[in-house]
């Protein structure tokens, strides 16, 4: 069950370059934007709003059981800004309204594989104190920091970590990547910090197959693949 001063926002803009529309389109059967809103809602999350400057997305996220009680300011849902901002400008709308949260969940729409589970084990996780945000993230090869490597001013080619990670497999330590499908902050720390990795950072690990983020068509097709596949 989520915290009463918790607020659960998932950012929908409507203006993706790379795949455009993906928030609305048709994965498996219904809009990407559902998945997320119905896995919030089976993990307790009540309500669920839906950050957007999108007359049309915020219809469709009310036909899936979210509220959408503003539309964003089209200048808060650019490229160039992070998804958490028209998210708190929806925070601070509420509070006007004596609605007050101070604890954002955020969960973006392009993450459309995880699950309730993995959303309660996030709540669980920021629950058990000390921390001030929690994200979640999935285990990567090491050795993609061991063959990293960049060009440098004079030309040549270099190792971008040095040698710290210039060993056997067995030796290289255990390295993690932000996967995005779930963020939580508290609302001080994220204004102070600007993002969601303030030093009071804890993460909850979830496995690949429910961390795809969708960018591109391929991204698409691969979450449609695995959902089509678990449904058989």
């Amino acid at each position: 069950m989520m915290p009463e001063t918790m607020l659960c926002m998932i950012p929908a803009r409507a203006g993706s370059k790379r795949l455009p529309g993906k928030n609305l389109l048709p994965l498996a059967g219904k809009p990407m934007l559902a998945y997320s809103i119905e896995a919030a809602r089976a993990a307790g999350c009540d309500p669920v709003y839906v950050c957007t400057e999108s007359e049309e997305i915020a219809h469709v996220a009310r036909r899936y059981g979210a509220e959408v009680p503003f539309l964003a300011p089209e200048e808060l849902c650019g490229d160039l800004v992070s998804s958490h901002e028209p998210c708190q400008f929806v925070a601070e709308k509420l509070a006007s309204q004596q609605r007050a949260g101070d604890v954002m969940l955020c969960l973006q729409p392009t993450s459309p594989l995880r699950s309730s589970e993995d959303i309660r084990a996030g709540i669980r996780r920021f629950q058990e104190g000390s921390v001030d945000f929690v994200v979640s993230v999935t285990p990567i090869d090491p050795h993609y920091f061991h063959w990293a490597v960049e060009k440098n001013a004079n030309g040549y080619w270099h190792m971008y970590f040095g040698d710290r990670f210039m060993m056997e497999r067995p030796l290289l330590p255990p390295m993690f990547r932000p996967n995005g499908s779930i963020k939580i902050g508290r609302l001080t720390a994220l204004r102070q910090y600007g993002h969601f990795f303030g030093p009071k950072l804890a993460t909850i690990e979830t496995p690949e197959e429910r961390s795809v983020h969708v960018g591109t068509r391929a991204d698409f097709d691969y979450c449609e693949f695995l959902i089509t596949k678990a449904a058989q």
